[in-house]
């Protein structure tokens, strides 16, 4: 039985910054894919089988999805899951390695923050608006409207602050019932269309609103799809330290956000090309009846609760990198974080429309993110940290670089959002030549790849700037 000082170390590894050991992690194989399925499938990945549906047939959008998605995870996990599990570490204390014990809390508040905190409500709003229809396919009445919208989504904030605070077991657990049924639902609906339509008909339902140009439409899609598989990058590492191995940490990513979401956003595709709206709140009692859509809305709108736990939960972690933060109850530091996203909700409208263009924008941060993260952990360390600096914060650090920051990642991830921009502009969709034949998301990416091991190599590494020449614990 473990002593109260051990119990008091256990607690503050799950809910803080203290590296997971071995025998505290609590994820194997078959709980983290269930996790990730869980992720994958919810109402946010049919709503970009909606917004594709725009832009291309099921075809070329299985095409989009499988290569955008698989790329960008490959990426994505391979930089953040595999150190967080090796080390048992929280993503954001490992980035210190990178940007530098201040520059990584420069990274976290201006970007990824502000980004989890529209994530979390766009869940929350997509839960809401799934609920809406229920009430509205139970009753017959509209006179409700945005009122329920708006109370629903913020009842999923409340359900999520109240699991999150009681910790991963509780999100795991959840899991295990969620992503089986999900699993299931997806057949079915598969099925329902498959007898509504016939895969003929499927195949052969045209865009709703395509580009004259087919290879733009299918490179805005590649370009969503990117964009979908980067946006994991918040979260991943912080969830990964909880798995019991390396291989428990990468795989489900490709089995649950890649191979789950890539078949969630096709029956998005399906349903909006076929039934009409790319809303799939709208589609699912008229593919499936009262009974069956009804139930399907009610699991999938839970699911997007599921996917909020986990966000959350990695993120209020990453939120102890701020020192008014750092020794802050769980319970209240979860409920700092839900805020701002409770506020978010009372614009459901707003936060609906804008999705297509907040994924691509989460391109431009996050690809290169990844990109930088995975060059210096893989190619320029090794695959070696050392804790002892990562955990010492003061200019004596190996990680402290200079005056706390990475410049060399700063400027690489700054002028690399200037380079998508040269291809696409994420908010209007207008793009250059360059676009079809690259998309954005990729230059981009290598771009901040290829700039960060160059210099790095030329003026970091030689003189030992950032603790590269010298390996240890």
């Amino acid at each position: 039985m473990a002593s109260k000082g051990e119990s008091t170390v256990n607690r503050e590894a799950i809910f803080g910054l203290l590296p997971v050991t071995p025998k505290e992690r609590e994820f194997t194989f078959y709980d983290f894919a269930n996790v990730n399925v869980g992720l994958a499938i919810a109402t946010w990945c049919f709503l970009i089988g909606g917004t594709m549906a725009f832009f291309v047939n099921l075809t070329d959008g299985l095409l989009a999805a499988l290569l955008g998605n698989t790329v960008a995870v490959i990426i994505m996990a391979a930089a953040t899951t595999l150190p967080s599990c090796k080390y048992g570490l929280e993503q954001y204390t490992a980035l210190r390695s990178v940007f530098g014990t201040l520059g990584t809390k420069v990274v976290f508040l201006v970007v990824v923050l502000i980004v989890e905190f529209l994530w979390a409500a766009i869940l929350a709003v997509m839960f809401g608006k799934a609920m809406q229809n229920v009430y509205v396919g139970l009753t017959g009445s509209t006179e409700a409207g945005q009122v329920l919208l708006i109370g629903f989504a913020v009842l999923a904030i409340l359900v999520s602050w109240f699991v999150v605070w009681k910790g991963p077991a509780t999100i795991r657990s959840l899991n295990k019932i969620i992503a089986p049924g999900l699993a299931i639902m997806m057949g079915i609906m598969i099925y329902l269309m498959v007898r509504e339509f016939g895969a003929g008909g499927l195949l052969a339902a045209p865009p709703l609103d395509p580009h004259p140009n087919r290879w733009w439409n299918f490179m805005i899609a590649f370009e969503l799809n990117l964009g979908a598989g980067f946006s994991w990058w918040p979260i991943m590492g912080g969830l990964a330290r909880l798995t019991k191995n390396e291989r428990a940490a990468f795989w489900p990513n490709m089995i649950g956000i890649n191979l789950a979401a890539v078949v969630g956003t096709m029956v998005g595709l399906a349903a909006a090309i076929t039934i009409g709206t790319s809303d799939p709140t709208q589609w699912m009692i008229p593919l499936g009846g009262a009974i069956f859509g009804i139930l399907a809305l009610v699991f999938v709108a839970f699911a997007n609760v599921t996917s909020i736990m986990s966000l959350a939960y990695a993120t209020c972690l990453a939120m102890k990198q701020v020192k008014a933060f750092l020794l802050m109850d769980w319970g209240k530091l979860t409920a700092v974080f839900f805020l701002p996203a409770a506020a978010i909700v009372f614009f459901p409208n707003t936060v609906y429309e804008g999705f297509g263009s907040f994924l691509a924008v989460c391109a431009t941060f996050f690809g290169p993110l990844s990109g930088i993260y995975f060059v210096d952990y893989f190619l320029l360390r090794k695959q070696r940290l050392s804790l002892r600096n990562i955990y010492d914060l003061s200019p004596q650090s190996g990680y402290y670089f200079w005056g706390g920051i990475n410049w060399v990642a700063v400027v690489a991830f700054v002028t690399s959002i200037w380079v998508y921009y040269l291809f696409l502009d994420p908010i209007t969709f207008e793009s250059s030549d360059m676009f079809l034949h690259f998309t954005a998301s990729l230059p981009s990416t290598a771009y901040a790849m290829l700039a960060y091991y160059v210099v790095m190599k030329a003026v970091a590494v030689p003189k030992n700037v950032g603790f590269y020449l010298t390996q240890g614990r």
